[in-house]
């Protein structure tokens, strides 16, 4: 008889998960495809059985699995798991269920945005004094800090399609999704399931529960009409940008100028934060108040220095193509943009239409070479250049560069081959700009 639940993949989601399990009094086998002393160091401290270097023999005995979002569905241990007909849950899943229904969520997913509208929804739920407690994705671990969130009585989730992927009817009282292009191509199967993954989000809710949209996103447009909650379509009819203010609703929100950040994108990030927070009963004046406190998180469009009239941009956190495209058309001055990082396969056309801002176009890193092919087959090559990693692309784009330019590092790729991930490139950017500042002794933000 199965009679144990196997927690497979020793990350943070991983961890926390055992815990939450071993806490209730459930029992629970932690295993992980891979081995050394790290692995081994944390196993010892969980004080579960554990198997590390497992294979799909881990699953005997297993009642059901719950998975680390790092681990993709053709992982041996998983695809063993279908076959047998054991069910698989994401931690994500695992923490609303140990939630249960006395928690109110608002959800937040897509390609690109997530963790600002997030964080932008925190902001405002702050500002208004209504508790809260924030989780997912780029945050923590749900299942670590399920009685924080019991406390608070209000869960801002962000989920990414690795969390949707193994979840099912999650009836969020309020669903996001932002956006949907192209990317983790070496997680999914194909974009359509990428799209059916990021879908999730909508399901389970009823006529009560709110499901935002965008009007520039043709996924979230095609999926509207057979949405069981009350969808807004966020960027049209009263709930848009015109005239350079922002409304929700019909109300006047605030004047962009007055806002302590720029791009359409992120204008469309604060109408999400702002609709999510007017269901959630945050008035009007309470939302304006939010929106104007808050400041980007490092790594989105973040002015890292000004050198010589060049200001340098930090766009670390911009891991796919969609990404770049909405930086460079946030954008007015000429850019000079460093592409390039670990490879994910992903397809760089949603980028062309907006290189007519570009003096050039430095490709670097492991993918470097495939993108720099790519936009030269497809008629850039005047703007190309090939650079070894991003040290020399930073140096190359100095020279470059004219006053009045930017130097745009939104590299459309994670940043594996490396860094440890998009903060520490991100920082390892302002770092070789900031000897450039020593350098040529000009004005540092």
């Amino acid at each position: 008889m199965k009679t144990q639940t196997l927690v497979y993949g020793l990350g943070e989601s991983g961890v926390a998960a055992t815990r939450a399990l071993l806490d209730i009094g459930v029992t629970v086998l932690a295993a992980d495809a891979n081995d050394g002393k790290d692995l081994r160091d944390t196993a010892a401290a969980l004080g579960a059985e554990i198997s590390l270097a497992a294979g799909p023999e881990v699953l005997d005995g297993v009642d059901r699995v719950i998975v680390s979002p790092g681990v993709r569905p053709g992982d041996p241990v998983l695809r063993a798991a279908e076959r047998e007909g054991v069910p698989v849950i994401s931690e994500v899943a695992l923490g609303l269920e140990l939630l249960g229904d006395g928690v109110r969520v608002a959800a937040v997913t897509g390609t690109n945005g997530k963790t600002t509208v997030v964080d932008m929804l925190g902001r405002v739920l702050e500002t208004a004094g209504v508790p809260h407690a924030v989780a997912g994705n780029s945050w923590r671990a749900l299942t670590g800090c399920l009685d924080e969130v019991r406390a608070a009585g209000l869960l801002v989730l962000e989920v990414s399609s690795f969390h949707l992927h193994y979840m099912a009817e999650p009836g969020f009282e309020v669903a996001a999704l932002l956006n949907a292009r192209p990317d983790h191509m070496d997680w999914h199967a194909s974009f359509e399931e990428y799209r059916r993954d990021k879908l999730r989000v909508f399901e389970g809710q009823g006529p009560e529960d709110l499901a935002l949209v965008a009007a520039d996103d043709p996924v979230g447009l095609d999926a509207a009409p057979d949405l069981s909650g009350e969808v807004l379509v966020v960027g049209e009819g009263e709930t848009a940008v015109r005239d350079g203010r922002l409304y929700l609703s019909g109300n006047d929100l605030a004047r962009a100028d007055e806002l302590s950040f720029g791009g359409t994108h992120n204008y469309s990030n604060a109408l999400f934060a702002a609709a999510a927070a007017e269901r959630l009963g945050v008035s009007i004046p309470e939302i304006r108040d939010g929106l104007l406190a808050y400041r980007l998180k490092a790594h989105r469009m973040e002015v890292v220095a000004e050198v010589g009239g060049v200001a340098y941009v930090d766009d670390s956190k911009a891991t796919n193509p969609a990404a770049v495209a909405a930086a460079l058309g946030g954008l007015d001055r000429q850019v000079v943009l460093i592409l390039g990082g670990s490879e994910k396969h992903t397809d760089f056309a949603e980028i062309l239409p907006h290189l007519g801002g570009c003096r050039a176009v430095l490709c670097q890193g492991e993918a470097g070479p495939r993108i720099a092919g790519f936009l030269e087959d497809r008629g850039h090559g005047d703007l190309v250049e090939r650079l070894a990693d991003l040290r020399a692309a930073v140096v190359r784009a100095a020279h470059l560069a004219r006053p009045g330019d930017a130097v745009l590092l939104s590299p459309g790729c994670a940043s594996f081959d490396q860094f440890a991930g998009y903060a520490e490139r991100g920082e390892e950017f302002a770092r070789l700009v900031r000897g450039l500042v020593e350098e040529r002794g000009v004005v540092r933000r």
